[in-house]
C-alpha cells in the first residue's frame, strides 16, 4: 500500500544552515542534531525514506513563525506532493515546529493537503520562560528546576546575537529574532505574573500587559478552522518534568511590568515537560495523550503511538 507522505517539522534551534548562522553549511538540524537525527532514523524504521516520502521543513525560525510557514513549509509540502504524486501529507511537528504547521493550515492560502496534523510538546498557548528572553530579563531557575537543553541552547544564541550586533541586548533579539514573540504566552495561558508586595502577591493579568502574543491569540481565537478543514489531529505532550508554570518577581518591577532589568524566579509544575506545560499543548481540539518525559524524550517514547498513527 502506497504511504501517504510524511513531512517532519522540527523545532525551536532545530534548523541550521549559513541562512541562520554564516559558516555552517547547508540545511542541517545543526545542533539539534544528535536529538533530530536519531529521531528522522526512528521514522525511517516505519517504511520512510527520507526524499521519497520523508521530508523535513527546515526553517528560519528567528523569523515570524508565519512567514516560515509560507517560505519554508508551504514549499516543502508542494515538494513532497509533487515528488509522490499525493493529493495530501501527513505532518509530524515537534515544539516550534507545530505552529509552523498551525499557521500553514490555518491559513486562507492552505491547499486542502494535510491529513494528519501530529503535534508534540507544542506550546499553543506560549511559554512564561519565553516572555523573560523577549524582554531582555533574567530568568533565575532554582535546583528544582534547572536549565534543560532548550535553555542552553538559548542562552548560547542569544549570546552569540549579542557579540555580533552593535545593538543593546532588548534591540538585538527584538530586531534579529522576532519569532520569540510568537512564544510568550497568550490569552488561553491564562495570567502568569506575580509581583510580590510587603504582605501580599499580586497576579498581573494578561490584559493590561505590554507584551501580548497577538500571533497565538489570533490562531487560538480561529482554531475551530482546523477541524472545519478535517484535519485529523493528535496531541502529545511530556509531564513529569518541573515546568516553569509562572514567573514571580524578585526586584519587585513596576505595576505595568517594566521592559528592562527585572529578575524572575520560575514557580514550577510537573505538569509539563520541563519546557512546555500540558495544558499549553491541549490548547487544541484533537486525540490528546499524555507522555512520562522531558522535552526530548517525548519524540522517542511516542513510537509506538507514531505506528500506529501513521500504519
Amino acid at each position: 500500500m502506497k504511504r501517504t507522505p510524511l513531512v517532519f517539522i522540527p523545532g525551536l534551534f532545530g534548523s541550521m544552515s549559513n541562512v541562520i548562522v554564516p559558516g555552517t553549511g547547508n540545511w542541517s538540524f545543526g545542533i539539534a542534531g544528535p536529538v533530530y537525527d536519531p529521531f528522522v532514523h526512528l521514522l525511517e524504521s516505519m517504511d520512510y525514506q527520507r526524499n521519497v516520502n520523508l521530508f523535513i521543513s527546515f526553517y528560519d525560525w528567528r523569523l515570524p513563525v508565519p512567514f516560515s510557514a509560507y517560505n519554508y513549509l508551504a514549499p516543502t509540502i508542494r515538494e513532497a506532493k509533487q515528488k509522490t504524486g499525493s493529493a495530501k501529507v501527513n505532518l509530524v511537528c515537534h515544539s516550534m515546529g507545530g505552529l509552523v504547521a498551525r499557521a500553514y493550515v490555518q491559513s486562507n492560502y492552505y491547499q486542502d493537503d494535510v491529513d494528519q496534523l501530529i503535534i508534540l510538546c507544542t506550546p499553543n498557548a506560549g511559554s512564561p520562560a519565553n516572555y523573560c528572553y523577549w524582554t531582555g530579563n533574567t530568568l533565575e531557575h532554582d535546583s528544582e528546576s534547572p536549565l534543560n537543553v532548550v535553555s542552553l541552547y538559548m542562552n548560547k544564541y542569544l549570546s552569540y546575537l549579542i557579540s555580533i550586533s552593535a545593538m543593546n541586548k532588548l534591540e538585538s533579539i527584538h530586531v534579529y529574532f522576532p519569532s520569540l514573540l510568537d512564544l510568550v504566552p497568550c490569552k488561553d495561558y491564562g495570567d502568569y505574573l506575580i509581583v510580590a508586595g510587603i504582605d501580599l502577591m499580586k497576579v498581573i493579568p494578561y490584559r493590561i500587559l505590554q507584551v501580548k502574543n497577538v500571533f497565538l491569540d489570533k490562531l487560538n481565537e480561529h482554531k475551530e478552522i482546523i477541524s472545519m478543514r478535517n484535519i485529523d489531529v493528535t496531541l502529545i505532550a511530556g509531564i513529569g518534568r518541573n515546568t516553569t508554570q509562572y514567573l514571580e518577581s524578585v526586584n519587585d518591577p513596576l505595576p505595568n511590568i517594566r521592559m528592562e532589568h527585572a529578575v524572575w524566579s520560575a514557580i514550577s509544575s510537573n505538569a509539563g515537560d520541563g519546557n512546555v506545560m500540558v495544558s499549553s499543548v491541549f490548547v487544541l481540539d484533537g486525540d490528546k495523550y499524555l507522555i512520562q518525559g522531558d522535552h526530548m524524550e517525548v519524540l522517542f517514547r511516542s513510537e509506538s503511538l507514531l505506528r500506529k498513527k501513521l500504519s
